[in-house]
Protein backbone atom coordinates (compact mmCIF):
# COMPACT_ATOMS: atom_id res chain seq x y z
CA UNK A 1 0.00 0.00 0.00
CA UNK A 2 1.10 3.03 -0.72
CA UNK A 3 5.00 2.02 -2.81
CA UNK A 4 6.58 4.62 -4.55
CA UNK A 5 8.88 3.11 -6.81
CA UNK A 6 12.27 4.96 -6.82
CA UNK A 7 12.35 7.12 -10.01
CA UNK A 8 15.42 8.20 -11.25
CA UNK A 9 17.49 8.81 -15.01
CA UNK A 10 16.43 5.74 -17.32
CA UNK A 11 19.71 5.57 -18.65
CA UNK A 12 21.26 5.17 -15.46
CA UNK A 13 18.83 2.77 -13.93
CA UNK A 14 19.50 0.43 -16.78
CA UNK A 15 23.34 0.63 -16.66
CA UNK A 16 22.93 0.12 -12.66
CA UNK A 17 20.87 -2.85 -13.66
CA UNK A 18 22.90 -4.52 -15.94
CA UNK A 19 26.00 -4.12 -13.28
CA UNK A 20 23.58 -5.85 -10.63
CA UNK A 21 22.08 -8.00 -12.71
CA UNK A 22 25.70 -9.90 -12.72
CA UNK A 23 26.62 -8.67 -8.92
CA UNK A 24 26.97 -11.83 -6.74
CA UNK A 25 27.43 -9.64 -3.33
CA UNK A 26 23.72 -9.02 -3.32
CA UNK A 27 23.44 -12.83 -2.76
CA UNK A 28 24.03 -14.83 0.79
CA UNK A 29 24.86 -17.83 -1.50
CA UNK A 30 27.69 -16.57 -4.15
CA UNK A 31 24.97 -16.59 -7.07
CA UNK A 32 23.63 -13.47 -9.11
CA UNK A 33 20.80 -12.95 -11.17
CA UNK A 34 23.10 -14.45 -14.42
CA UNK A 35 23.64 -17.00 -12.85
CA UNK A 36 20.26 -18.58 -13.59
CA UNK A 37 19.93 -15.96 -16.41
CA UNK A 38 23.12 -15.87 -18.49
CA UNK A 39 22.33 -15.09 -22.05
CA UNK A 40 18.86 -15.89 -22.19
CA UNK A 41 18.90 -18.88 -19.92
CA UNK A 42 16.48 -20.00 -17.39
CA UNK A 43 13.37 -18.21 -18.55
CA UNK A 44 10.04 -19.55 -18.89
CA UNK A 45 7.91 -18.37 -21.90
CA UNK A 46 5.65 -16.54 -19.59
CA UNK A 47 8.69 -14.11 -19.38
CA UNK A 48 7.42 -12.58 -22.73
CA UNK A 49 3.98 -12.06 -21.67
CA UNK A 50 3.49 -8.39 -20.18
CA UNK A 51 3.16 -8.37 -16.48
CA UNK A 52 1.21 -9.05 -13.77
CA UNK A 53 1.04 -12.57 -15.08
CA UNK A 54 1.52 -16.14 -13.03
CA UNK A 55 5.21 -16.94 -12.89
CA UNK A 56 5.66 -21.09 -11.65
CA UNK A 57 8.37 -19.90 -8.83
CA UNK A 58 6.14 -16.93 -7.26
CA UNK A 59 3.27 -18.95 -7.42
CA UNK A 60 4.78 -22.53 -5.72
CA UNK A 61 6.91 -21.14 -3.09
CA UNK A 62 4.87 -17.99 -2.09
CA UNK A 63 1.55 -18.67 -3.37
CA UNK A 64 1.16 -15.51 -5.44
CA UNK A 65 -1.54 -15.80 -8.14
CA UNK A 66 0.46 -13.55 -10.31
CA UNK A 67 3.37 -10.65 -10.17
CA UNK A 68 4.37 -7.41 -10.87
CA UNK A 69 7.94 -7.50 -12.53
CA UNK A 70 9.44 -5.54 -9.47
CA UNK A 71 7.94 -8.17 -7.49
CA UNK A 72 9.34 -11.11 -9.41
CA UNK A 73 12.83 -9.70 -8.69
CA UNK A 74 12.13 -9.36 -4.80
CA UNK A 75 10.85 -13.27 -5.39
CA UNK A 76 14.26 -14.32 -6.92
CA UNK A 77 16.31 -11.94 -4.01
CA UNK A 78 14.65 -14.41 -1.79
CA UNK A 79 14.80 -17.23 -3.45
CA UNK A 80 17.27 -18.35 -5.48
CA UNK A 81 19.31 -15.92 -3.79
CA UNK A 82 18.77 -16.69 -0.48
CA UNK A 83 18.84 -13.09 0.77
CA UNK A 84 16.40 -10.01 1.56
CA UNK A 85 14.18 -8.37 -0.70
CA UNK A 86 15.79 -4.88 -1.88
CA UNK A 87 13.99 -2.04 -0.24
CA UNK A 88 10.82 -1.02 -2.28
CA UNK A 89 11.44 2.20 -2.88
CA UNK A 90 15.68 1.29 -3.33
CA UNK A 91 17.41 2.78 -6.59
CA UNK A 92 18.85 -1.50 -6.83
CA UNK A 93 15.37 -2.35 -7.21
CA UNK A 94 14.24 -0.09 -9.19
CA UNK A 95 17.44 -0.35 -11.42
CA UNK A 96 17.03 -4.17 -11.65
CA UNK A 97 13.45 -3.87 -12.77
CA UNK A 98 14.46 -1.36 -15.38
CA UNK A 99 16.90 -3.78 -16.95
CA UNK A 100 14.77 -6.84 -16.59
CA UNK A 101 12.14 -5.29 -18.53
CA UNK A 102 14.44 -4.32 -21.54
CA UNK A 103 15.65 -8.13 -21.22
CA UNK A 104 11.97 -9.06 -21.40
CA UNK A 105 11.55 -6.90 -24.28
CA UNK A 106 14.25 -8.25 -26.22
CA UNK A 107 12.87 -11.57 -25.94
Amino acid sequence: MGYQPYQGDPDELMALGKKLFNDTSLSSNGLACATCHNDGAGYKATFAEAYPHSVAMAREIFGLDSVHLDEMVQVCMVQPMATDPLAWSSKELAALTAYMGEVQRGR
